[in-house]
Formats: C-alpha cells, structure tokens, sequence
C-alpha cells in the first residue's frame, strides 16, 4: 500500500507538488566585473592642454599621456601601460589624473572611480560613472 502512495505522488504534476509558490531564479556563479575605459570629465578644469592618467595600486603609479577619442572624450583604458604594474588585478577603485593648463598650471590627484548600483538578478552589471576632475 505504501508504495501505491508514493507512485500515486510521484505521478502528480509538479505545480501539485509545489504549490502555488512561483519558482525560484537560480543564477549562474559568476560575478561581473566592468573593465570599460573611464572617462574622464575635465569641465572643472578649463583651458586643459595635456593630460596623464594611470590606475596604481597603493596610489602608485606613473601616468601616461591619453589622448581624446573622436568625439572629443578623455577614456582611460583599464589595460596596460595605465594599469601598473601590468599585472595587477582589475578593475583598481581609484585613478591618479594629472591635467597641464594653458597657463602651465598643473592639478595632479588621486579619484574614485564610481559606478551605478547593480542592476540587481542574475545581471548584476554596472556602468562607470565620469571622474570628474578639478
């Protein structure tokens, strides 16, 4: 008799076995990691000329002229030679920016790299946010 039970509950279709609950997501065991380049917002700086930026760890690092892109963006790759040393794990939080002004004025800092909240789920992605430099 009891196996009569058990066959009977096996044969039941599973929202009976169930319930109502609704299922589960189950997400796949991954993080998400940005390596896009970050930009870099000079509006805090007019008359800009030049400017070298590098990611380093201990807030060290040497930095490396970037040029802007064709439609006039500053974008610091996360790669070498900006990332120093060339093996250190990515993404690093903070960039060291130094801007020369037309009056040969120079600003050299360290910034936060920002980013938006996760997205939340099984995409838990994120954008980069401007460094905005001063």
């Amino acid at each position: 008799m009891k196996n009569r039970s058990l066959v009977a509950l096996l044969m039941l279709p599973p929202l009976m076995l169930v319930g109502c609950a609704p299922e589960k997501l189950a997400c796949p065991a991954m993080g998400y990691v940005n390596l896009d380049a970050v930009q870099l917002d000079l509006s805090g700086v007019p008359g800009v000329l030049a400017v070298s930026a590098c990611f380093g760890t201990n807030d060290r690092c040497t930095p490396v002229p970037v040029t802007r892109d064709s439609s006039g963006r500053w974008l610091v790759p996360q790669k070498p030679p900006f990332v120093q040393p060339a093996n250190a794990s990515v993404p690093i939080p903070r960039i060291r920016v130094v801007a020369t002004r037309a009056d040969k004025s120079v600003t050299d800092h360290f910034y936060t790299v920002g980013h938006t909240p996760p997205r939340g789920g099984c995409d838990n992605s994120y954008e980069l946010l401007p460094v905005k430099v001063s």
